[in-house]
């Protein structure tokens, strides 16, 4: 991978950036008035020749200080009521997740969207265009001209109503990630745990599916109930968890990537107290214990990256760190 300085080329004067920002957010209203814009101040601007290339690289939460964890991915975000609507730079443009899921028909603020759509991506296309001009020397008068017409060409990514069908979930391991990745996964825990305390044994369950999050999130929501569900059904079968973390051969946690279970003395439904309590392990002991749990699952979304942007991966990164309270 190759790693860009950090350094504003300072090519756009600050006070035609902040003219740019006002006119926007006048266009912007004008279009609809619950239309808001934010403009980051710690964007960079690297050029388009460096800046698509840089916008396009994951921050690797593996790696310690990788230079894309503080990047700034987009300029501006644009919100409509209050929620992310548009976040976009010079270069291109990401709508919000949630516009490009289907949804029911009764759905009045995406109906909105979808009315007024079009006009918003005229405005960041306008921006994007007026913003080459800072960059022309880059270009001969042939090649600004095509750079010019690009924006215009862009879709919108907007999905729009219709029905939610849900999809049936396919009850095979995805192999998103390599066998190599979990035994590293594995390894990290071993050697973490032991270094905390040498009677901290960990075990893997190898028959654990790790679908995508959305997915595994779900089915930690509304697991199979047997009072409920039908017997048949898949999920009857699906392994519970990844792995289970032992102090004396007794069970303190179980675990996978998205949800954390503990281990219990006695009936759960008859009065029986989590093994951390019966065997009065200090809550500083659980606590330490609790962040190489986190630290791991923050790793494991690492193989999903490719299931949110850059820049929506890096927000999801850093909220479960803040949540985590791993900062």
């Amino acid at each position: 991978m190759t790693f860009f300085p950090f350094v504003d080329p300072n090519r756009r004067p600050q006070a035609k950036i902040r003219k740019m920002t006002e006119e926007l957010t006048q266009k912007f209203q004008a279009i609809d008035p619950d239309l808001t814009l934010i403009h980051n101040d710690n964007f960079i601007d690297y050029g388009p020749e460096v800046f698509p290339k840089l916008s396009k690289i994951y921050w690797d939460p593996r790696v310690p200080d990788h230079p894309m964890e503080h990047f700034v991915y987009s300029e501006y975000l644009l919100r409509y009521g209050g929620y992310p609507l548009y976040w976009f730079t010079p270069y291109d443009e990401h709508i919000y997740e949630y516009y490009r899921k289907p949804s029911g028909p009764s759905d009045s603020s995406r109906q909105a969207v979808k009315v007024i759509d079009q006009a918003i991506l005229k405005v960041i296309h306008d921006y994007q265009v007026h913003n080459l001009f800072y960059w022309n020397d880059l270009f001969t008068e042939k090649q600004l001209e095509q750079e010019r017409l690009e924006p215009y060409d862009r879709p919108s990514q907007f999905i729009g109503p219709g029905e939610l069908v849900s999809s049936p979930i396919s009850f095979t391991d995805p192999k998103h990630r390599p066998l190599a990745a979990v035994e590293k996964n594995t390894e990290f825990l071993k050697t973490q745990l032991e270094q905390l305390d040498s009677r901290l044994t960990i075990s893997h369950n190898d028959s654990y599916i790790d679908f995508e999050p959305k997915i595994s999130r779900f089915l930690a929501e509304c697991s199979y109930d047997p009072e409920e569900d039908d017997p048949n059904d898949p999920i009857n079968k699906l392994c519970g968890e990844e792995y289970k973390i032992y102090y004396d051969n007794i069970l303190l946690f179980s675990f996978y990537p998205f949800q954390l279970g503990y281990g219990y003395h006695g009936n759960f439904y008859e009065g029986g107290i989590p093994n951390t309590t019966y065997l009065r392990l200090s809550q500083e002991f659980i606590n330490q214990i609790d962040n190489i749990i986190s630290i791991y699952m923050i790793f494991n979304l690492y193989y999903w990256r490719d299931q949110y942007s850059p820049e929506e991966f890096q927000y999801e990164i850093h909220k479960y760190k803040k949540m985590w309270c791993l900062e």
